[in-house]
């Protein structure tokens, strides 16, 4: 793979591959039909996570063999999806997958789908009067074909069923729910049955449906009596991941106000302030150069007179911008579209992504199939109110990160979608919010009428020093497959910054000096599994017939074959970490050794589980590396400590230590939705980040407490105290956050706590309290403040009151958890009684 997977991802694809190969033993064995669904929220990568699962079955992994054979037929239903998702497979893959081996269905016509190809089809190619069939509806024959698409699918079920695979892409669409639903051409070939041509469709063996919202297809297999193996993606996992932006802020005007040029130059400024963004990131980080996107969704009926006015707004906002760079992804006829003495070029759906000379693409339809673009960052349209379910399913085109990865380095802008909707009053914008929140497979915080708060000029810098210093814990950006592959990232990292020389040939000649090393201490066990490899032991039994069953016995030997000793080389580069398989052949060669006698040294070695010494050594020099480093590189700019220090703990720890990162600007929403109706969100004083001047509420930070009675008494008694100087609404993930390891069951997850006040000690000290009023009626609020707790007291330097609060009988109570053996009750108060039993006897009210 060319992307390095998510630790979710590695997670689907190891299930994904398990379930496939159940699936196929069942198969085999038994004849057992059965479907595999991998469902997965926006922007998980569903098509990056369905690509490692091609890798698997046709180059293998350490815990499976290969399957060259696999023939894979992938639906879509809709034609231009095809031609992208090739294109995000090659992309993810590298050159690992040939693009030989991918076809469309209709470029053959052979009696059966040749094996270790994927064929790709929309479903419309097989409507009945399509011309890849052989036979028409009416019984006449194509004389353009010999084998139609049904005949070709069919035959490869018959002869080959346990080696193709069906995925479904998209598979809740058309799948129906009980076997007396409508069969539609997907259903036929995955259930079988008569099809739209006449013929009879076999079943297929083992189907792949990908999915956001799985439970269509699901009923589908079940109706359909076959087997069913779900592999879920959490949501929760997608975001803390950085592959999803964190906020959507959604820009509406006054209830008796029409201005849709303002708002589209408001749009455009926007678009400028991203791209002067991201700019500035490429400079200080090295990323690469992310050319940010408006989309203009425009009237179905617009005028050219119309059109010419949104020109024109467009061309007086950002004059430097070319004809070029706006582009028209309108619905037929296809072609340019000439708009005065203006010229407007015509970009596919599916190239919008691609293509970074586009900067304003203006469509009519929703667009929320054939194309995938993390690249736009404004959305503005200009449909109906009644519109708000196709915006919402647009914005949920829009909300995957450009980089892949949240963007960390005080560029709240780049992690954000901003929609501007200059016909739609506060009722319609809050049915978009419900349709976003409300369809699971976004989850994104959605901001109504936001203000970007800024740095408070009255809060002393001290307090941003200490917030920004503040230790937290983070999930590691990157995870590996093996300590060796951690090891390799870490030596390129330390040598791309100067702290190692040469590193990444240093770490390679660590990894070869051990195996060297062990091959010294176990010779002669190698030595003996080589002997092995290189001649098979024949067995011979005669059997006769009658009273005297055996006979004779007796063994030869025989060599093995070439073909055989390359068989077990190649498992050993899968048993192997990294490309130490090859390293340690190669150094055999240059010893001397020839090729077989070096590849079946390397085989042997594996075999006898060589990859624990490697991956013990790999960890070895980390460490190393670490304590010799660890200054050095603490001393240098965040941005490249984010780099290198994760390295030091990803594989040995899912949760690594790290510090808050105090932002420029926090963006808060002003309004929240209460029913059909909106309502101002509350304000309150002293926050470090507060509304600018000159602005409604200016000098106050907004906090939503509607959901918590708790929260608003939390805040009302913490600003009464006289010594405050600043407080913090912690949010709830990313690198702005305090977040605190605990764990829960087999999980190791991150609490939150809701606040953070800083006050003045009285000796020229700043000190900081937490309180967290929190729900405890979770099974987990008991691990969760025994977590804290233990961070109040490993941080006494820091931390000078941490506070527990929950309601009990009308009144608060709070407990001190910075006292003695708190963590310990708490972890024995497992369920709310004992909570609120431990908040009586040892808590103070609040």
């Amino acid at each position: 793979m060319k992307f390095k997977l998510e630790e979710y991802q590695q997670q689907a694809v190891a299930g994904v591959l398990a379930n496939l190969a159940r699936a196929r033993r069942g198969y085999v064995e038994d004849g057992e039909k059965s479907a595999v669904g991998l469902t997965a929220p926006t922007g998980a990568g569903k098509t990056v996570i369905a690509t490692a699962v091609l890798e698997g079955i046709y180059r293998g992994t350490p815990e499976r063999p290969a399957n060259p054979r696999t023939t894979v037929l992938w639906l879509t239903d809709d034609r231009s999806l095809n031609a992208q998702t090739i294109g995000k497979i090659l992309q993810a893959s590298g050159g690992s997958i040939d693009v030989s081996r991918i076809r469309f269905l209709s470029e053959i016509d052979e009696p059966t789908l040749e094996p270790g190809f994927i064929y790709f089809v929309h479903i419309q190619a097989l409507q009945k009067n399509s011309t890849l069939h052989a036979i028409r509806p009416d019984g006449s024959r194509n004389d353009r074909r010999t084998f139609g698409a049904w005949d070709m699918i069919a035959n490869t079920v018959r002869e080959r069923g346990e080696d193709i695979l069906v995925i479904w892409d998209e598979a809740h669409r058309g799948s129906g729910t009980t076997k007396t639903d409508r069969k539609t051409i997907a259903r036929t070939i995955v259930n079988g049955g008569l099809t739209n041509i006449g013929t009879v469709q076999p079943a297929a063996p083992v189907v792949l449906g990908i999915s956001a919202t799985p439970d269509r297809f699901y009923s589908a297999m079940m109706a359909a009596d076959r087997t069913m193996r779900l592999v879920e993606v959490p949501a929760g996992d997608v975001r803390e991941s950085g592959l999803l932006k964190d906020r959507i802020l959604l820009r509406n005007i006054a209830e008796d106000q029409a201005a849709d040029s303002t708002m589209l130059a408001l749009a455009v400024e926007d678009l400028k302030a991203s791209n002067d963004a991201w700019r500035a990131h490429h400079e200080a980080t090295g990323d690469q150069i992310v050319e940010p996107l408006l989309v203009l969704q425009v009237p179905p009926k617009v005028t050219d007179r119309r059109l010419a006015e949104i020109l024109d707004v467009i061309a007086s906002t950002w004059p430097e911008l070319t004809d070029y760079a706006i582009a028209h992804a309108f619905g037929e006829p296809h072609g340019p579209k000439q708009v005065g003495d203006k010229t407007i070029r015509y970009l596919p759906p599916e190239a919008i992504a691609a293509d970074d000379r586009a900067r304003v693409v203006l469509f009519k339809s929703a667009l929320t199939t054939g194309w995938d673009c993390p690249r736009a960052e404004v959305l503005v349209s200009f449909q109906g109110k009644d519109s708000y379910t196709e915006i919402a399913q647009l914005i949920g085109r829009l909300v995957r990160t450009p980089l892949a990865k949240r963007i960390e380095a005080g560029a709240d802008r780049l992690n954000e979608v901003v929609a501007y909707l200059p016909g739609f009053k506060t009722e319609h914008v809050i049915r978009v919010v419900n349709a976003l929140t409300e369809d699971e497979t976004v989850k994104i915080d959605v901001l109504i009428a936001p203000e970007v708060c800024t740095r408070a000029s009255d809060v002393p810098a001290d307090i941003f020093e200490l917030l920004d210093t503040l230790p937290s814990y983070m999930r590691p950006k990157a995870t590996f497959s093996s300590r060796t592959a951690q090891l390799m990232r870490l030596a390129a990292t330390l040598n791309e910054h100067g702290f190692v020389q040469n590193g990444s040939a240093k770490a390679r000649s660590w990894i070869v000096d051990q195996m060297r090393a062990a091959d010294r201490q176990r010779e002669y066990e190698i030595d003996q599994k080589v002997n092995d490899i290189l001649a098979l032991t024949v067995g011979t039994t005669v059997v006769g017939y009658g009273a005297a069953i055996m006979l004779a016995e007796g063994k030869h030997q025989v060599a093995t074959s070439e073909r055989d000793l390359d068989g077990y080389y190649n498992k050993a580069v899968r048993l192997l970490p990294d490309g130490s398989a090859a390293w340690y052949y190669n150094d055999l060669c240059d010893r001397g050794y020839d090729d077989i006698d070096a590849a079946v040294r390397v085989a042997a070695m594996a075999d006898l589980g060589f990859r624990s010494i490697i991956e013990e050594n790999a960890a070895a020099l980390i460490s190393k590396w670490r304590e010799q480093h660890r200054a050095e590189v603490s001393r240098t700019q965040r941005a490249i400590r984010e780099l290198i220090e994760p390295l030091w703990h990803s594989g040995a720890s899912s949760l690594i230590p790290t510090t808050v990162e105090a932002r420029d600007v926090y963006p808060a929403a002003t309004e929240r939705v209460v029913g059909r109706h909106s309502e101002s969100i509350a304000v309150y004083p002293h926050h470090l980040y507060v509304i600018p001047g000159g602005k409604k509420n200016a000098g106050l930070f907004p906090v939503d407490t509607s959901r918590s009675s708790w929260e608003r008494k939390v805040l009302e008694v913490e600003l009464a105290a006289g010594s405050l100087v600043a407080w913090y609404r912690n949010p709830s993930s990313g690198r702005n956050a305090l977040a605190v390891p605990y764990k829960f069951g087999d999980q190791n997850l991150l609490m939150h706590p809701d606040f953070m006040f800083w006050h003045d000690d009285g000796d020229g000290e700043y000190v900081m309290d937490i309180v967290d009023p929190h729900q405890h009626n979770q099974t987990d609020a008991g691990p969760k403040w025994g977590a804290l707790a233990r961070y109040a007291q490993d941080h006494a330097d820091r931390v000078r009151r941490c506070l527990a609060v929950i309601e009990i009988g009308g009144g608060l109570r709070a407990l001190d958890l910075t006292a003695d053996r708190i963590d310990e009750l708490l972890a024995n108060a497992t369920d709310q009684a004992l909570i609120e039993n431990l908040f009586e006897t040892d808590g103070m009210d609040y």
